[in-house]
């Protein structure tokens, strides 16, 4: 193929190759986003396919792939050309029958080096077109820029012309030259904590899966503790997950990798590629402390993490070493947390996971220990993944519960120190054990799963470096979040 320029590579694209080598050989197909996109009635597969063909032609970073000079990764974008999109029979014509089909093409790592740095096929049932599948590299795309693609082939599929798109070698120059991220790696280097073992835990090789619980109440008991205190529902959500957290393993500090989206400045905001990056957030739990001053905080320590969320991540690692942190990934945190921003609709009305707990399984065996997600429709999505090593049983339904019950405990009765603030559930979960995936259930109904590597999580009120998308991350085939 033809190549059309080379260049740089972003800060974000570089956190994802950075994280990846951690993984190993093994562990690289950690990195596929998977994504089933519903083909609007009366489309054929013939505008499925050329949609995605326009949309590979308008956006580099679906045609680039990567080498390294001098230790440093260059991308290398190709030219526009023919792409091969396959159709796919489905068993049934439903979205579970869709995503086995779409778990055995994301099982295998996507090859960056030789390219295209996805893999795609139309989903039909009796020659009815249902989805375009797509597979893509999390160094392409985040959860920011799979919506980004996600409105644009809807568009595309009804005919619409789009016009030239950014650029992430663009973006890549401007970085080099921006003061703002020279000074974030700075930031963090001054400031980097001496993190307890279980902060940076790595080897836990035991499945992960997830509960998940969808609550309207959690969520008026949120928004009206955002009223009363000025904190932002998703820091809310990240301070009561975290004391629900150190209650559970009985820690006084706690550190979690908070997922920056990187995505206000224009032109970058619609940008697809992959801009997210993982900076560590210590939470401190003080019993003598009120609630609402156990908020302020939080939300105070997010906000700044936020402002320094873009910087080089081997300029942080150099900039640790020389001041005797000896770092080889300074982006991995074994517990991390998402807010996802707006969900991709209400769980069905028989979902478990409006009454009791909805859980998805996975064979998954790396990535975080624990992971909070939270997204936002009418109600509250809480999701709580977790290792069976890190939290066996009942556990990740256990803390989602906790944490709707620590919700409305603050907006009906908040007692006078942390010390009294109760996180009791206010369902029942009963003895539910995780057993099958239920795929009426997911925070994204659209796209696959949570990532380990770095996601994306939006934040109110930050102006600056961080994003405002939603952060829907896959792998290879457990459910985001």
């Amino acid at each position: 193929m033809n190549v059309e320029r080379t260049g740089p590579v972003t800060c974000g694209q570089l956190s994802v190759l950075r994280s990846l080598e951690s993984y190993g050989p093994t562990g690289q197909a950690v990195a596929n986003l998977v994504s089933l996109w519903d083909v609007p009635p009366g489309a054929e597969v013939v505008h499925v396919v050329d949609a995605w063909q326009r949309l590979v032609a308008l956006h580099e970073s679906l045609r680039t792939t990567y080498v390294t000079d001098n230790g440093r990764p260059v991308q290398v974008v190709r030219a526009p050309h023919a792409v091969r999109v396959p159709s796919v029979e489905v068993a049934e014509a439903t979205e579970a029958a869709t995503r086995a089909v779409a778990a055995e093409w994301a099982a295998e790592p996507v090859d960056i080096h030789e390219g295209p740095p996805w893999r795609a096929f139309v989903a039909v049932h009796q020659g009815i077109p249902l989805y375009l599948v797509t597979v893509i590299h999390h160094i392409a795309a985040d959860n920011g820029a799979l919506h980004v693609l996600l409105h644009q082939f809807r568009r595309l599929v009804d005919g619409d012309v789009l016009g030239p798109q950014a650029s992430p070698v663009d973006l890549a120059l401007s970085q080099r030259t921006d003061p703002e991220i020279a000074r974030a790696a700075s930031h963090w280097a001054r400031n980097w904590g001496s993190f307890e073992p279980a902060d940076r835990h790595h080897g836990d090789t035991s499945t992960r899966r997830r509960a998940t619980i969808y609550s309207r109440e959690g969520l008026s008991a949120a928004q009206t503790v955002s009223r009363r205190t000025g904190v932002s529902v998703q820091s809310i959500l990240l301070a009561v997950g975290g004391l629900a957290l150190a209650r559970l393993k009985q820690r006084e500090r706690i550190t979690l990798g908070l997922m920056t989206a990187n995505r206000l400045h224009e032109p970058w905001a619609s940008l697809v590629s992959s801009l997210n990056q993982c900076v560590p957030l210590p939470i401190r739990i003080d019993d003598d402390m009120s609630p609402d001053m156990f908020l302020r905080t939080t939300y105070h320590a997010c906000m700044n993490a936020y402002l320094h969320g873009c910087f080089d991540v081997d300029v942080l690692r150099d900039e640790l070493n020389e001041g005797g942190h000896q770092e080889t990934d300074p982006t991995y945190f074994s517990s991390h947390y998402n807010f996802l921003g707006q969900g991709d609709g209400e769980p069905s009305a028989d979902s478990p996971a409006r009454t009791t707990v909805a859980w998805r399984t996975s064979k998954q065996r790396i990535g975080p220990n624990f992971h909070l997600v939270a997204a936002v429709e009418s109600g509250l999505f809480i999701g709580v993944g977790g290792s069976t090593e890190f939290l066996p049983g009942n556990l990740p339904a256990a803390l989602a519960a906790s944490i709707e019950g620590g919700l409305m405990t603050l907006a009906e009765n908040p007692p006078e120190s942390l010390r009294g603030l109760r996180l009791d559930p206010r369902r029942d979960i009963g003895g539910l054990e995780p057993s099958e995936v239920d795929a009426d259930t997911p925070l994204a109904s659209r796209h696959a799963d949570v990532s380990s590597l770095p996601g994306a999580s939006t934040e109110a009120g930050v102006r600056r470096s961080n994003g405002k998308h939603y952060s829907q991350i896959s792998i290879e085939g457990e459910d985001r979040g």
